[in-house]
């Protein structure tokens, strides 16, 4: 049975209550959105030599990543049953093709105990150059062309999925060969 005198530290409690909430709900809301989805690997890209480049000329996309402290995205070649290899391709576009092998940073060659085979893997900050020719009949001006990256990133306890980006590069194409 409620009486008045145990009323009121009921409504003080109740008040409490509502009060810490208030003030700790949008803290809480703060930290999930502050953390969000791990992305322990930013890439991002542009064209060497920088500048124009005439239509049928060569150049390369210097595509770069910076992989967190602990987390490392595996190589281009892994073997069968291994982790979900490293691959990149220009999108579909009407002003770049590719040109090439990819070159640059080598991989770091290594045991993997949960794959238990040799792979290869790149951590910390690593670049790979794209060999790209600009297509004949390419628009003059400036345009935007994009890179799709697939890797996997994985940690020394977890791999995230396979991901897919699409990196942008300005491309400045001119006449003339």
């Amino acid at each position: 049975m409620i009486t008045k005198t145990t009323m009121k530290p009921r409504k003080a409690t109740i008040l409490r209550i509502l009060i810490g909430a208030a003030i700790g709900a949008p803290a809480c809301v703060t930290v999930a959105q502050a953390q969000g989805p791990v992305q322990p690997v930013q890439w991002s890209a542009a064209t060497k030599p920088a500048g124009t480049v005439a239509r049928g000329g060569k150049l390369s996309i210097e595509l770069s990543a910076s992989v967190q402290t602990g987390w490392h995205v595996y190589g281009f070649t892994e073997s069968p049953g291994g982790p979900i290899p490293l691959k990149i391709a220009i999108d579909d576009n009407p002003v770049l093709l590719g040109a090439g092998a990819i070159s640059g940073t080598a991989p770091v060659k290594k045991h993997d105990a949960a794959f238990d085979l040799d792979i290869e893997s790149y951590t910390g900050v690593f670049t790979l150059r794209v060999p790209v020719q600009v297509k004949e009949h390419s628009a003059s001006g400036k345009q935007d062309v994009s890179v799709a990256v697939r890797f996997q990133a994985c940690s020394d306890r977890t791999c995230l999925p396979p991901k897919t980006v699409h990196v942008p590069v300005p491309v400045e194409v001119v006449a003339g060969n």
